[in-house]
């Protein structure tokens, strides 16, 4: 479950004096220093560059235990990491004499990210079997077994996507994620934790995230060398894109430069404007004792969703949803409820162009690894939304899927993933779908009163005429 406290996509358990002491250091050329590395991993946590450093160790000593391990544990761990990579070092260990019984643990969880589900369920079991875990070590055994049993099952149906990666106009040797764009796909928006952000300071295997942005060129079909949006949405701390509206004139992004939590910000772009404006704070949505960490809104700007960990929820992050009124406020934040929100942690929310559907993230139903893509619609006859259905394999992996946005009427997708042709990190994807689409429902909790949406009133709302007013939502 995500952290509640100062909590963005890539964030470590790092103080800032850490990051600093370190920064120098890992930008260093890797050397093989033994002493180095075991510091990266076990005083920082820093696995990217623990891992630069065990390399070069294992290329001397390719049978050495405790290196094999090492490394195996780095791709395990690394926020970007292709963990299936760990299998070949893991192998080597249970192929030997006094094996940690940890290790057949590990080595399942990388053939479940390998999608060998049959040979991850196998290790699980051994593992049970010869560690007997106990409470809270069982309960996390137990759920890497039934993710690989929902990764089964829905393999067993897969949806019929081609996946095409961005390429070096887009991607680089870091973490590129969380991609958002509109319908005519003219510009891409993205998160990056690559070197050369504001901060420079260095995060994990990475460096604190920055908003960039990628556009069309005319008359081509690749997207320009993207580049920071601006110092006016990026700071030295973490920015990400949290979302925007399904036609691209609202675009939300959080940043945690104040107060050490997460708070959204916007910018409106008007039709045929080119480029964003200044943005400003969402009021009326953020709180200050809470994360708010991604939104959606309607083109007309009336109706917002948006994710935070504020109280009142059934626990973690949970959607929320709120309307415009007359005099341009926000109304009181209302939960979307128990059919849509769970005891764990629900995210990253994107309206359809049709607006009478929304995509979001959430790792407390039915999943094949952590946090799996899910849809929901507004159902007219029932005036609540229906229960999530998962998104499907591959769309999902066993990696955690936090975002998609649709384009061309449901034909095209962006996401970001770890696939095998990724550059070493999360690069960002495009889809392109067939015409099979998986139907896992879920029908849990009930029905709330106080989860209804009066379409029609929204409707009026935003059909009156209103002057804009800074830091209010208004198209």
């Amino acid at each position: 479950m995500i952290a509640r406290k100062y909590t963005s996509f890539l964030t470590l358990l790092l103080s800032l004096t850490s990051l600093i002491a370190l920064s120098q250091d890992c930008m260093q050329k890797p050397s093989g220093d033994k002493k180095l590395a075991n510091e990266y991993f076990s005083t920082y946590g820093n696995y990217g560059c623990a891992i630069k450093e065990y390399l070069i160790l294992y290329a001397d000593k390719p049978d050495d235990k405790k290196i094999n391990r090492r490394i195996a544990q780095c791709y395990l761990r690394m926020s970007g990491g292709n963990k299936a990579s760990a299998i070949k070092y893991l192998e080597k260990l249970v192929k030997g004499e006094k094996i940690d019984k940890e290790v057949y643990f590990e080595l399942g969880q990388a053939y479940m990210f390998d999608n060998n589900n049959k040979k991850a369920i196998e290790l699980f079991n051994k593992y049970i079997e010869i560690a007997t875990p106990k409470g809270e070590e069982k309960e996390t055994v137990d759920k890497y077994i039934q993710f690989t049993k929902n990764s089964d099952q829905l393999q067993k149906h897969p949806v019929d996507v081609k996946f095409e990666n961005m390429g070096e106009g887009i991607n680089s040797d870091y973490n590129d994620y969380l991609p958002y764009t509109r319908d005519e796909e003219d510009f891409l928006i993205f998160s990056t934790n690559r070197k050369g952000t504001m901060g420079g300071f260095e995060l994990g295997d990475g460096f604190y995230p920055d908003v960039f942005i990628g556009k069309l060129k005319k008359g081509r079909d690749k997207y320009s060398k993207p580049r920071s949006i601006g110092g006016m949405f990026n700071t030295e701390y973490s920015d990400e894109v949290a979302g925007g509206s399904a036609d691209g004139g609202y675009f939300f992004f959080n940043s945690d430069a104040d107060f050490q939590i997460l708070n959204l910000k916007f910018s409106y772009k008007a039709p045929k404007k080119r480029s964003y404006p200044k943005p400003v704070t969402l009021e009326g949505i953020n709180q200050k004792n809470s994360n708010e960490i991604a939104a959606t809104i309607t083109n007309d700007g009336s109706l917002i969703i948006f994710a935070s960990d504020r109280k009142g929820g059934y626990g973690g992050y949970d959607l929320w949803m709120a309307r415009r009124l007359p005099d341009l406020s926000w109304g009181t934040p209302v939960n979307l409820g128990p059919t849509i929100n769970t005891p764990f942690d629900e995210l990253y929310p994107m309206f359809n162009m049709n607006q009478n559907k929304i995509y979001f993230s959430s790792n407390g139903h039915f999943s094949i690894g952590g946090f799996d893509l899910f849809e929901t619609s507004f159902s007219e006859e029932i005036k609540t939304w229906t229960a999530p259905r998962n998104l499907g394999f591959p769309i999902n992996s066993a990696y955690d899927d936090y975002n998609i946005v649709f384009t061309n009427k449901g034909r095209n997708a962006y996401k970001s993933a770890i696939r095998s042709d990724s550059r070493g990190m999360m690069d960002i994807y495009r889809l392109t779908l067939g015409n099979v689409v998986p139907r896992y429902t879920i029908v849990k909790g009930n029905v709330l009163a106080d989860t209804r949406v009066n379409i029609a009133e929204i409707k009026a709302i935003a059909n009156t005429k209103v002057t804009r007013t800074p830091g209010v939502l208004e198209p």
